[in-house]
């Protein structure tokens, strides 16, 4: 055990105690999990019992490579960081901690990272409920299974935005490079800011296609509250990549310029969708700065979006409706909150223009 970890698992978690022994358990339920990998827990200044349980688990597992971190709350970014801080393997494999991954999920992924030495693996995930229900992820498109790829030459970072689902956990980097870009302090949508970037310092990826995370859907995750502060983080979340991949490239290469625009296409009308579903908000004052964080991210003429969305047609005219006609966009939020049955009538016709 002297050697070094070849994969440190950092699991946040916050408010989640009643999902996080489902999470242990499917890292340490890996035979000989601690003879290649290390399990960090970051308890992220939860009050509901957290602190009792891993005190449990670290006398039951009994392993200097099941570490815990007892912090007080600061964030999902601010306790992966953290766990990155203490993390000694090659690799890391971010875990929320109320997620878990699938049975053998961590020994295939040893098994490939050993035999490819990527600087980045990629696997796929499925979308999970309680009550059973199991979605699989669509799978990415563009990039080839079980290959050696290189970042440049596959066209990487654009299948990464094409698939827009750029969740940290799906994508295993090695340490080093995460170091580069830490997690920024006080933005949810955290993974939009930083996979990017994080793909773009590799030169070499490995797309697994198999099932290894269970990502959990339920009420409460930051992903479902739809307040105001999510709702501008999801707005401006590629201003900084934008910022970045223009000055490491003085000339764009024209796919991830579209890809990119594409993608900032679809956080637009994300956020527009979002507002509509809160009554509290005011879509007149969001409104304005959806569309400058559109127009600051978008890298490619209007014609060639328009001729590249034929492959989703319905987004496409769902954006141009927002983003072109914004009394249409004030009326549908004011439909909804106040005659709803107009509302749902509006919907039902709008269904049938978008028809394909």
């Amino acid at each position: 055990m002297d050697k070094k970890p070849i994969i440190s698992i950092v699991v946040a978690a916050y408010g989640v105690v009643e999902y996080l022994s489902e999470a242990i358990d499917s890292v340490i339920s890996n035979e000989n999990w601690d003879e290649y990998s290390e399990l960090i827990i970051v308890n992220d200044g939860s009050t509901d019992g957290t602190t009792s349980l891993l005190k449990e688990y670290k006398e039951k597992i009994n392993s200097r490579r099941f570490i815990v971190i007892n912090q007080e709350n600061a964030g999902l970014s601010a306790a992966r960081n953290s766990g990155l801080a203490v993390a000694t393997g090659e690799y890391v494999s971010f875990l929320d901690g109320d997620d878990f991954i699938v049975e053998n999920g961590l020994k295939y992924v040893k098994y490939c990272l050993e035999e490819n030495k990527p600087d980045c693996l990629i696997v796929d995930f499925n979308y999970y409920w309680d009550d059973g229900g199991i979605h699989e992820t669509h799978k990415y498109k563009g990039l080839k299974q079980r290959k050696l790829l290189n970042v440049i030459e596959d066209n990487v970072l654009s299948a990464v935005y094409h698939s827009m689902q750029v969740y940290a956990w799906r994508h295993i980097f090695k340490r080093n490079i995460l170091e580069k870009r830490l997690s920024p302090i006080g933005y949810n949508y955290e993974d939009i800011r930083t996979v990017p970037l994080h793909i773009n310092e590799c030169e070499t990826v490995y797309y697994l296609p198999i099932k290894y995370i269970q990502y959990r859907q339920r009420f409460g995750s930051i992903m479902s509250v739809k307040n105001i502060k999510n709702i501008l983080d999801l707005s401006s979340s590629l201003r900084t990549v934008t910022d970045e991949l223009k000055q490491l490239y003085p000339a764009m290469p024209k796919d991830i310029a579209l890809e990119h625009s594409i993608f900032n296409l679809y956080i637009f009308t994300w956020s527009c969708g979002d507002t509509l579903s809160n009554h509290e908000l005011k879509p007149e004052e969001l409104y304005p700065k959806f569309v400058e964080n559109f127009d600051y991210s978008n890298l490619v003429e209007f014609s060639l979006l328009k001729s590249t969305m034929q492959r989703d047609p319905k987004n496409w005219r769902k954006f141009i409706v927002f983003y072109k006609y914004p009394k249409l966009f004030y009326l549908a939020f004011y439909l909804r909150h106040n005659f709803n049955k107009i509302y749902k009538l509006l919907n039902k016709v709008r269904e049938l223009v978008y028809k394909t």
